[in-house]
């Protein structure tokens, strides 16, 4: 593993999930990022793998200050940091999920389905990308939040929309994907299908699409990441992608105490 792509990988994550949320410095050696509109969301709010000398003291202000804002806390933690792990456990934390972060091996997804349609979005067709994403996630209040965020940062990202064509004259939005250039790599955040189209390509194609526009842009590694509780871990790996690193996702909700 090279730990200086890691640590570039870490960084365009960071800095994504920052266009996203507002930044709070924890003791001043651990970054805690909240949106209180996404209710719910752990991969945008978290607390970020962090080095302090009182771990203890730095997880309970996170903690504090995500309850006053009436919010669950989810911390992020490398998987072999088993000190950390165990200052969470002892205050409370559960361990829910895993994230893997993975990189594409191929240049290409051998896979083409002429139904499927991938556009970058331009700001007339934003409200389009929005509903598609918020479908896709199943988050329908999340809507008008992630709306003015598009809105804030649409410069820094490359929106995608993919369309079916359900009939010879009809399309349908299907899915929705962002890029995000950042330290000399390709983020690919947001992969989501609307149920009606999960199963028929739509992500693959828009894999296709990502891969092709890194490379346009000399960025000659793309990543994402994914969540062990979503199951998607061995098509990613059909698709030519390798498993780098992975964190765990700890959480302290709301009405644990």
């Amino acid at each position: 593993m090279d730990l200086f792509i890691v640590k570039r990988m870490e960084a365009n994550e960071t800095a994504f999930c920052s266009l996203w949320t507002v930044h709070i410095r924890i003791h001043d050696c651990a970054d805690l990022f909240v949106n209180e509109k996404l209710v719910g969301d752990y991969f945008f709010n978290r607390l970020n793998p962090f080095v302090c000398e009182d771990a203890t003291a730095a997880i309970e202000e996170a903690a504090n200050v995500c309850l006053r804002k009436g919010m669950d806390c989810y911390v992020y933690i490398h998987d072999k940091n088993t000190d950390v792990q165990n200052c969470l456990s002892a205050a409370g934390f559960k361990w829910i999920d895993t994230m893997q972060t993975l990189r594409a091996e191929s240049e290409r997804v051998e896979y083409d389905n002429e139904k499927i349609h991938v556009v970058r979005v331009d700001l007339r067709s934003i409200p389009s990308w929005v509903d598609a994403f918020c479908r896709s996630f199943d988050a329908l209040e999340w809507k008008s939040e992630v709306k003015e965020k598009i809105d804030l940062h649409f410069k820094k990202m490359i929106l995608l929309l993919s369309y079916f064509r359900v009939s010879n004259s009809s399309t349908e939005p299907a899915g929705c994907a962002a890029l995000f250039p950042n330290q000399g790599l390709m983020g690919l955040y947001c992969l989501g299908t609307i149920s009606n189209f999960r199963g028929r390509g739509v992500a693959k194609k828009m894999i296709d699409v990502s891969l092709r526009i890194a490379q346009q842009r000399g960025l000659d590694l793309l990543f994402l990441q994914t969540f062990t509780n979503e199951g998607l871990f061995p098509l990613y790996k059909k698709l030519g992608f390798r498993f780098v690193y992975k964190k765990r996702v700890y959480a302290l909700k709301r009405n644990s105490n």
